[in-house]
């Protein structure tokens, strides 16, 4: 059995791994990755973004002619039909 400062280490141990893994994301991805992963159509998904649900330059921006994503506004989209 456990005592409580072992399991308080592992936990810490298992934040530590959470939170590295994390912080290797990338910080924008392509609106084709996201459109793809939600199961929803690019088209869709753009106008999501520009329907005013989203700020520009926070959670999306244009990169060229692309449209990227930021890492923090991934888990605010849904699917459309939700």
């Amino acid at each position: 059995m456990m005592t409580d400062r072992e399991i308080l280490i592992q936990l810490l141990n298992d934040f530590q791994a959470i939170k590295d893994a994390f912080l290797q994301l990338p910080e924008w991805f392509s609106l084709a990755e996201i459109a793809k992963d939600k199961q929803m159509s690019r088209q869709s998904l753009r106008a999501k973004l520009l329907s005013g649900e989203f700020e520009p330059e926070v959670d999306f921006k244009y990169d060229g002619h692309k449209i990227v994503i930021a890492r923090s506004a991934v888990p605010r989209i849904r699917r459309k039909r939700q």
